[in-house]
């Protein structure tokens, strides 16, 4: 058995961190050979730049997820390549639009995770079983600051889909092993060709017992 663990930030997982006013949509295509694409759409408040700009740093966004720090993550991950990226605004927003091809599943775990905290990559017998966490839970939350995450969260969306060349599955967990079918406003497609996971970002952020997602194909 190989397990793999990498190099990158989570990007949903960093986003979520720093800021819950973010709306992430990952859609993952895996082809026979291992290699794939993933294209990355999403947005978050224009507050956050305002919030950049009050002590001066206006060249240092706050959420440092830009086309340079894209490229930057090119050069540093071999076997990822930076397709594309496009931005608009509307009056609340700003969109971003990226897609990257990996050469294989590695290469997207090392794109996912930096610390090897929060993404793992195993492979047995030909299978991989691909781990997320996305947050881990509050053991004693504060009922102002749930109240808060759910405020600034609201018409926020986390969603992941994945498209394999044979059967694949996702499974939502926390971090007590149990599954996750009661999260609030979840659709959750959970085998086949194609997979995929979707909630409301307060579902995710405010969850007392943390959040995982296991893939498997």
């Amino acid at each position: 058995m190989k397990q793999i663990k990498g190099g990158l930030s989570i990007l949903i997982a960093v986003m979520l961190l720093l800021s819950s006013c973010i709306g992430v949509q990952a859609d993952i295509t895996l082809h026979p050979n291992g290699s794939g694409t993933m294209v990355l759409e999403y947005r978050f408040s224009r507050m956050l730049e305002s919030l950049g700009k009050l002590d001066g740093n206006e060249r240092w966004p706050p959420v440092p997820v830009g086309k340079a720090d894209f490229e930057r993550t090119q050069e540093r991950v071999p076997g990822l390549r930076l397709v594309s990226f496009s931005s608009k605004d509307d009056e609340k927003d700003r969109y971003h639009q990226v897609k990257l091809e990996f050469a294989d599943p590695a290469v997207l775990v090392r794109f996912l995770d930096a610390t090897g905290q929060r993404a793992s990559l195993v492979q047995e017998q030909g299978k991989y079983r691909l781990t997320l966490t996305f947050t881990e839970g509050m053991d004693k939350p504060d009922p102002d600051l749930l109240a808060l995450l759910e405020a600034v969260s609201a018409g926020y969306v986390l969603q992941v889909n994945l498209s394999f060349p044979g059967e694949g599955s996702l499974r939502v967990y926390d971090r007590e092993g149990s599954f996750l079918d009661t999260l609030p406003g979840m659709v959750l497609v959970p085998q086949g060709k194609q997979v995929s996971f979707a909630a409301p970002l307060g579902s995710v952020l405010t969850h007392n017992r943390g959040m995982n997602m296991e893939i498997g194909w």
